[in-house]
């Protein structure tokens, strides 16, 4: 239908623009106003048209009829004298009238030669009935509600499939099509069984995640973009949060006992002592492997970004140890007793994730 109504804008829009108005001795600024989208609850919408008087005499109008009752017209009511401009306003009332329009005035002057046709055009969208949204759907999010926005996958083994639902209701009073899927990880599988909402109605997104896929250990966010054909905002966005963790399950004695093995020197908690605000304090850590395999670093993760850190070596080879260099950045920071923590994620079953903790005092 908006496809239609773009056509017959068009068209109309392309018309010899001086000789449709030149030929009655009145030339109006424009014959067609789209005023796109616009909302019911609106009320009405307004445009006006200007017109000149281009002939040698006075005129005036006379009368102004319109298509429908749903369009309420104002104008000039003096007389016009050559060269001089006057108005014919359309008021176009939106409450109970959603979807398309397309309606004319018809302007009358006082010489029957001087008629002209007007044309105002646009799409209506429907109010919002949330009273009738289910209590079970909490989240009103960009013109969709949800039960969740968030696609949350805790505490995920890295050779598990999980699924979960997230289901959205359509409350606005238009249908609305999901019609595709971006930005979604390589990890992440989506079926919307029928992706049509009707007014009033609901649908249930089946997300499959496939933790063989994530390949990154710990916790990570990522985003997923829902493209609709929603005429007031076409992009709704969901949220995925995964902590990937190694499954250690299958692991035989044997494999245990010769099994990489963690130490991190000096031991919790590393005392940072106090530091004026503004400064930066280096510590150095060591990460050994005292077991009988190679210890993998799946990752090391701060829990502020004021803390950065210097890790080149990803294997740590049985009886190796290797530094880890920090620096704490207390620029911003407040005055007062702080702990940081930085997560140290490996493929030692035992001690897969350990948080070295850091306490410094920041005074003036």
């Amino acid at each position: 239908m908006m496809k239609k109504l773009a056509l017959v804008i068009l068209l109309l829009s392309s018309l010899d623009f001086a000789t449709a108005q030149v030929n009655n001795g009145v030339k109006f600024d424009k014959l067609v106003h789209n005023f796109g989208n616009v909302k019911e609850e609106s009320n009405s919408v307004n445009t006006i048209f200007t017109f000149t008087n281009i002939s040698d005499e006075p005129i005036y109008i006379v009368k102004v009829e319109t298509s429908c009752g749903c369009t309420t017209p104002e104008y000039s009511k003096e007389k016009i004298q050559p060269g001089e401009t006057g108005f014919v306003k359309a008021i176009y009332e939106t409450r109970g009238r959603g979807g398309d329009f397309h309606k004319n005035l018809f302007v009358h002057f006082n010489k029957e030669n001087y008629y002209q046709s007007l044309i105002i055009a646009g799409y209506v969208i429907p109010e919002a009935n949330l009273a009738q949204k289910p209590a079970s759907y909490t989240t009103t999010y960009s013109n969709l509600a949800f039960n969740t926005t968030m696609a949350e996958f805790p505490n995920l083994l890295n050779t598990e499939k999980r699924t979960i639902q997230i289901k959205a209701y359509n409350y606005m009073g238009y249908a609305m099509r999901i019609h595709e899927i971006t930005e979604q990880p390589d990890y992440i599988t989506i079926d919307l069984g029928d992706s049509v909402l009707g007014v009033n109605d609901s649908l249930i997104m089946n997300i499959e995640i496939d933790g063989s896929k994530v390949n990154l250990f710990g916790e990570s966010r990522r985003r997923i973009a829902l493209l609709t054909d929603d005429p007031n905002g076409g992009v709704k966005f969901l949220h995925t949060y995964v902590d990937l963790k190694e499954d250690f399950s299958k692991m035989s004695k044997k494999e245990r006992r010769e099994a990489p093995k963690l130490v991190i020197e000096p031991t919790n908690p590393i005392e940072l002592g106090s530091h004026t605000a503004g400064a930066r304090v280096q510590q150095t850590i060591q990460i050994k492997n005292t077991g009988k395999s190679p210890l993998l670093i799946r990752g090391i993760i701060p829990n502020c970004s004021c803390v950065k850190f210097k890790f080149e070596q990803q294997t740590i080879q049985a009886g190796e140890s290797v530094s880890l260099n920090l620096t704490v950045d207390t620029v911003n920071q407040s005055i007062a007793e702080h702990t940081k923590y930085i997560t140290v994620l490996c493929n030692d079953p035992n001690n897969s994730e350990y948080k070295i903790k850091l306490k410094i005092n920041i005074t003036y």
